[in-house]
């Protein structure tokens, strides 16, 4: 038999790479969102029944890693989006997911299109000792009654005698937690100072004895938040959350109170007692020990309370915990993180509502518990990480490429030709919407365009910082010449100089037709330019600008709430059967 010879023709060879482009670019059309200069994945919870054949990651050899965390549904979910696992040693990836507190040489080393799911210092806000300290200087300086939000609270050992001398005038009991514990561990409840241990640091609280009831039972809520950035503030709280059940149903009196099935809510320790109901139906959101967030916002309102002003209080307590322990977290995103999308992090905000409906946070949660025991859990957890993934913007980046210049030109060569056309429209739209007295800097123009990205990519996160209303409810507790979140008596300028108040600029352009005094003395909107501080001139050396993207989306930027429809009634004790 003759041999066959093969000779490339260019004619075929041409409509074979122009078909395969074409396949490229529908897929980064389907699983991206942005334009060429600033292109990220979108994740869908959908993607882990049904994994699509190809992905922006699996052209672009994306990876993780993950460090001592729970992360079987998040994994899943990565790697049905093509992305990859690499060992620990490997310095190029993508997205870090770590259960730990990140060191700073890590931190340092994170390249523009790199995420983690931590920024320094987190644990100013999710140890107990330490959220509580925290809270305390926000009280002594703005007044107790903008704060009244946490159980009257005690560190031991140095606050024991405080604690004696209010056991004496409030009475127990008192609940004992762990400084630095999740799920219910070490937790218990005494009746005396006398029983409390001072050995280990932990915090003692005075237990609240009049929690909202369910058909009997005690409840709390599981509230997942969202920070992107800390300065400026970008704070996003999940709509939807969880409700968690204790097992026996709640008696007053001081009996029981070594029944921790009856006064604790993790399902962490309820769910190993005799009585704790699993469902098996994902779709039964108000059955079993534990419930979705809407389940129960649903009851109430059918019992005329008004769920709206119930969501709008969780919400004060979750921005007023931030700004009261954003100060030091602040300082160390300015020491340690390179580029300022880096790090965004997930909370889990515990509440527990009392019987005449007021929200009292009990503590927050660094790494959320992501396990699922039931297939409700799946549901809402697989939702929300692909539209927690989604908004915090995973860059489509070949994790390979040059570290000291990486571009967002992740995929020129696939971008359809209606990107290609918005993204050549992004910048004079941008100029004609910002033509002003005061022009916008290059730097400021980044910072709009990527609030604006992120804001169309929310899925089911809501906005609660900024928003049309914040500056006038929290400015008071921001810095006037830097806009970050005060504390105590401390000068974060005074550690690192600050050139810009990215909250007041924020509120200014997104929110234009509101008045936004910078201070009390004055009324009248100056120039952004112009609200640089003192010392900030004196800096002889500028930072870079952060590597933030354009994009051509503009988002209607509106307020984003709940939307509830309950009349207002409220109920000095709401017992459903």
């Amino acid at each position: 038999m003759e041999n066959c010879y093969y000779y490339p023709c260019p004619l075929t060879d041409g409509i074979s790479q122009s078909i395969e482009a074409s396949s490229k670019s529908q897929v980064f059309e389907e699983w991206t969102a942005g334009t060429s200069r600033n292109t990220v994945l979108k994740f869908r919870r959908s993607a882990l029944s049904k994994p699509p054949p190809e992905t922006p990651a699996n052209i672009l050899h994306m990876t993780f890693k993950t460090q001592q965390a729970e992360t079987k549904l998040l994994i899943a979910l990565l790697h049905s989006h093509g992305l990859q696992e690499v060992a620990q040693e490997i310095s190029e990836f993508n997205l870090l997911w770590t259960g730990v507190h990140l060191k700073p040489q890590i931190l340092r080393a994170m390249t523009v299109h790199q995420r983690v799911n931590h920024f320094p210092r987190s644990y100013e806000l999710t140890r107990k000792d330490r959220l509580y300290k925290n809270i305390e200087k926000m009280q002594h300086v703005k007044g107790l009654k903008h704060f009244n939000f946490l159980p009257l609270t005690f560190v031991m050992p140095e606050g024991f005698r405080d604690l004696t001398t209010s056991h004496y005038r409030h009475r127990g009991p008192w609940i004992i937690k762990p400084v630095a514990s999740s799920r219910g561990r070490g937790i218990h409840i005494v009746n005396s100072p006398e029983d409390v241990p001072l050995e280990e640091p932990v915090v003692v609280a005075k237990y609240i004895e009049n929690p909202l009831l369910i058909n009997g039972r005690k409840c709390d809520l599981r509230i997942y938040v969202a920070v992107t950035s800390y300065d400026p503030l970008m704070i996003y709280m999940y709509e939807e959350g969880f409700v968690r059940f204790a097992t026996v149903k709640y008696t007053v009196g001081r009996k029981n109170l070594w029944n921790s099935c009856m006064h604790l809510c993790n399902s962490s320790i309820n769910k190993h007692h005799s009585d704790y109901i699993r469902t098996d139906d994902p779709d039964a959101e108000d059955v079993g020990s534990k419930w979705t967030l809407s389940a129960l916002l649903r009851l109430l309102r059918s019992s005329n309370v008004d769920t709206e002003s119930l969501m709008l209080q969780i919400e004060d307590i979750v921005i007023k915990s931030i700004l009261a322990t954003a100060h030091p977290i602040v300082a160390a995103c300015k020491l340690f993180v390179p580029h300022s999308n880096c790090c965004f992090e997930l909370y889990g905000f515990d509440i527990l509502v009392d019987s005449d409906l007021k929200p009292w946070l009990l503590e927050v949660n660094l790494s959320p518990s992501l396990g699922c025991d039931s297939p409700l859990d799946t549901k809402i957890k697989s939702a929300m990480l692909a539209d927690l993934l989604t908004l915090v913007g995973l860059p489509a980046v070949d994790p390979m490429v040059s570290r000291p210049a990486t571009k967002y030109r992740p995929y020129s060569a696939f971008v359809s030709r209606r990107e290609k056309l918005e993204d050549s429209l992004a910048l004079p739209r941008m100029k004609k919407s910002t033509a002003s007295a005061t022009a916008l800097s290059p730097d400021e123009s980044r910072l709009i365009r990527n609030v604006r990205a992120q804001y169309e990519r929310r899925g089911g996160f809501n906005r609660i910082f900024p928003s049309a209303d914040t500056w006038k409810r929290y400015s008071m507790y921001l810095d006037q010449t830097t806009g970050i979140p005060i504390s105590g008596n401390s000068n974060l300028s005074s550690v690192i100089p600050m050139t810009h108040n990215y909250n007041y600029f924020l509120h200014q352009y997104l929110f234009p037709d509101i008045a936004l005094p910078l201070s009390s003395k004055s009324s009248k909107l100056r120039p952004y330019s112009q609200m640089n501080s003192i010392s900030s001139r004196r800096v002889k050396k500028k930072e870079a600008p952060p590597k933030i993207s354009k994009t051509s989306k503009r988002a209607s930027e509106v307020l984003s709430t709940i939307s509830l429809n309950g009349t207002s009634k409220k109920l000095p004790t709401l017992q459903i059967v």
